[in-house]
Formats: C-alpha cells, sequence, structure tokens
C-alpha cells in the first residue's frame, strides 16, 4: 500500500445537498455487475416514482425503478463510462412533488428471507463501485463471522461516504443491523480512516449508547493509505486472513459492505425505498466549488451546469468518472449518475502527470507495491505480444484494478490499462 496525497478538503467538510429536480434522466439498463435489467414498461408510459422499470434477468443481475414521475419517452444508445454506449432508459420528469416515503412498522419484525426479497426489489447493487448486486452478497454459501462496515474511502477528492457517515450514522447502523439479522456474523468491524474524525467520534458515541443492538461492535482507525478500502486489503488488515487467489472474502468467514450500500438497505427495509439516488462528489480544481450532492440516478452531468448547480472557474484538461486512481475519463458532460458512481472530478494541468510512456527501467516498484502479490509488468509483456493465453496463469483476474501499479511507474507506463484489454481477451488453456 501507498500514501497519496488525499485532496478531500474543502469537500470533506461541506455538507450534502439535494438535486431532485432533473428535466430528463438517462437510466442504463446496465449499471451493475452481471446481466442487464429486463425492461418491463412501455414507451409512453406515465411512470410512477419507485415504479418498476426493468426486473433483474437471472441471478447476477439487479432490478431498476423510476427515480422519479415522468413519462417514458424513448430507450436509447448513449454513453456509459465504461461499456463506452449502452442502452438507457429516457425519463421526462413531470413537475410533481417528490414522493414522500412512509415508514415501514413491520422492518423490525421482517424475517431473513423477506429482507434479502426486499434488498432484491430495491436493485440495491455494492455502492462503492464495483455494483456487485447486493441479494447476491449477502447470500453466501458459507457461514460468515466477520461483518466488515467499509467506510474507508481512500481514493483522493471523494467524500460522498464520509459524508454520509457524519450525516447518516443512525441509519447506517440501522442498516449494519438488518444486515446481522440475514448473515448472524458473531462481530462487526467498522473500519475508518484516521482522516474520518467526525465520523470516528459518532459511531464510536452510537456503539457505546447501545442504542442498536449489534454482536460485538469495534470501531477499527487504520492509517491513511491506498488501497486500504479494497476488500482484500481490508479483511487482512483488520483480521490477518488472506483470501486466496481466485477466492472471495466468505472464504474466509467474512463479508465486506460499503456504507452507501447499507444506507440504501437501511432506506429499502424501513422506508420500502428503491436505490433511486445517490450521493456523489463533485470535485476538482476546474470546479469553481466543490460539492457532494444527493441528486436522482439517471441525471446527467450536463444539466448540473446548465442548470447553474456546478461551475467552472477553469477549463478541465481531464474528466473523471470514479477516483483518479480507479475512474475512467470520459469524454465530456454527456454521462448520467448511477448506482456505482462515487464521484466525477475535474481536474487541471497542475492536478495531472500528463508525462508520456517510456520505456520500463525495471525497477520493480509496480511488484513491490503491488497489493495483490501480482506482477503487473508481466500482463503488459503478454498483452503488447498478444500472448492472452498466459494471462491466467499469473492471475490476472485478481487484480483489482487500484492503479497503484500505473501511478508507482517512473516509466508513466498506463499498466491499468493494458491489463483491463487483457482481462478482456484472457483465455483458459
Amino acid at each position: 500500500m501507498i500514501h497519496i496525497e488525499e485532496r478531500k478538503l474543502p469537500q470533506h467538510n461541506i455538507p450534502i445537498v439535494t438535486f431532485f429536480h432533473p428535466k430528463k434522466l438517462y437510466l442504463h439498463l446496465s449499471q451493475h455487475t452481471g446481466r442487464s435489467s429486463k425492461l418491463v414498461v412501455n414507451k409512453g408510459d406515465l411512470l410512477e416514482e419507485a415504479s418498476l422499470i426493468a426486473e433483474r434477468d437471472g441471478l447476477i443481475s439487479a432490478s431498476l425503478s423510476s427515480p422519479v414521475k415522468g413519462y417514458f419517452k424513448d430507450i436509447v444508445s448513449f454513453n456509459h463510462p465504461s461499456l463506452k454506449r449502452g442502452l438507457a432508459v429516457v425519463i421526462e420528469r413531470e413537475e410533481s412533488p417528490n414522493k414522500i416515503y412512509s415508514f415501514n412498522k413491520k422492518a423490525l419484525f421482517l424475517k431473513r428471507d423477506a429482507l434479502l426479497d426486499k434488498i432484491q426489489k430495491a436493485g440495491i447493487v455494492g455502492m462503492g463501485g464495483a455494483a456487485f448486486p447486493t441479494h447476491v452478497k449477502l447470500n453466501p454459501p458459507k457461514e460468515i463471522d466477520t461483518l466488515i462496515v467499509n467506510g474507508c474511502e481512500c481514493e483522493p477528492y471523494l467524500s460522498c461516504d464520509y459524508r454520509l457517515m457524519v450525516e447518516k450514522s443512525e441509519e447506517i447502523f440501522k442498516g449494519v443491523e438488518i444486515i446481522c439479522r440475514i448473515i448472524s456474523p458473531k462481530r462487526v468491524l467498522f473500519a475508518l480512516e484516521e482522516n474520518k474524525l467526525e465520523a470516528i467520534k459518532k459511531f464510536n458515541s452510537m456503539i457505546s449508547t447501545k442504542r442498536i443492538p449489534l454482536p460485538n461492535p469495534k470501531v477499527i482507525i487504520l492509517s491513511s493509505r491506498y488501497p486500504t478500502g479494497g476488500e482484500k486489503q481490508l479483511i487482512y488488515v483488520l483480521t490477518k486472513r488472506i483470501v486466496p487467489l481466485g477466492g472471495l472474502p466468505f472464504d474466509v468467514g467474512c463479508l465486506v459492505h460499503n456504507v452507501g450500500t447499507i444506507f440504501a438497505i437501511y432506506e429499502a427495509v424501513y422506508y420500502n425505498k428503491p436505490l433511486v439516488e445517490r450521493v456523489v462528489t463533485f470535485a476538482g480544481g476546474a470546479l469553481r466549488e466543490p460539492k457532494n450532492i444527493l441528486l436522482k440516478l439517471g441525471t446527467t452531468i450536463r444539466e448540473l451546469f446548465d442548470g447553474g448547480i456546478l461551475s467552472f472557474k477553469k477549463e478541465p484538461l481531464k474528466i473523471i468518472y470514479g477516483g483518479p486512481m480507479m475512474g475512467i475519463t470520459l469524454k465530456g458532460l454527456d454521462y448520467p449518475v448511477m448506482k456505482g458512481t462515487t464521484g466525477i472530478l475535474f481536474l487541471t494541468k497542475e492536478e495531472i502527470d500528463i508525462r508520456e510512456e517510456s520505456v520500463c527501467i525495471r525497477c520493480a516498484r509496480c511488484v513491490d507495491n503491488c497489493p495483490m502479490g501480482l506482477l503487473p509488468l508481466e500482463f503488459v509483456k503478454k498483452v503488447k505480444q498478444k500472448e492472452y493465453i498466459y494471462l491466467n496463469d499469473l492471475y490476472i483476474k485478481d487484480c483489482i484494478e487500484c492503479g497503484v501499479c500505473s501511478f508507482s511507474c517512473p516509466a508513466k507506463i498506463p499498466l491499468v490499462h493494458y491489463i483491463k484489454i487483457g482481462k478482456k481477451y484472457a483465455v483458459n488453456r
């Protein structure tokens, strides 16, 4: 793991604001790991807020609900951060008050299967960026003894999770209690980095008051290093258990959930609210003012600028979807916020290392710093030589694409770029 300049101020201390009145939404049918959602509405339909638009298609999939009341105008090919283009439902919002979600009085009495059903119908996925369907993750094939609440948010600039922990700590604890009712862990570990002082204080206070009963809860404060928030790295730091190559956290009795996902679980169970909105950090030197905004899924970046919610003080050299280490470069503002969107960064020339790729000097920094113990440069060699048949032998699929290798490389070789290509073409021998 490495130390990176955090660049989380001033957005770390800026409260969440809301933007719930987009004129038009672009909701991708593929905004989660697995198969795309299957459309269940027709063009011209008037959709109520929270009504089902698309159902999950198979086990590894997630449903999609309407974030607003409005008309289903069209289904189009639209910009997608990772797929380049993807099918998106276009909804034109009706001018009407936002839906008020009523409290579910039966929430405290729901059993395991009923809770999983609510989470599945809400379309909740991992909101730290991975976007894996949560109802699947909460139904592991092995016993879980340790639940880890991931509040690290180790990527530079990002602060949406921190603001949630500060402003919605009780709701997050209630979400953790729901997960405990599903998987029955023996202990709950809250992992927070040392730079999240107010969240640490609030979480420790929640534990000391014992208002929400949890099994052996404990806040563990970690040094601010990257990528501490990675599942496998976090498990090792907290428990000294090593997830085997090709394995998953449940193989060592652990389950890790991001705080944003946990908050969505709380809303689904206590308020029958599907995943229709999320908090996103908008930051970077090109912005006049950074913000943490709670907004409807499908809202485009352009609409935030057109509506005056955001503005530039200088032209950005690069726009990044996510954090600077694992994020994806966008070609403009016409991209929608999706379930896994943690941040949108607008970076200036001063914030970007624009040196061109040069020849490898065999320094091995990419190997020394790889949190997974892999050989990043070997992946690059095989990809450049189109020897894709050897990539799985090198465990390329265990790469978490954290970007540490690229960041550490003095020759500025875009190792993650080559690794992504390698994963696409890797074949089994």
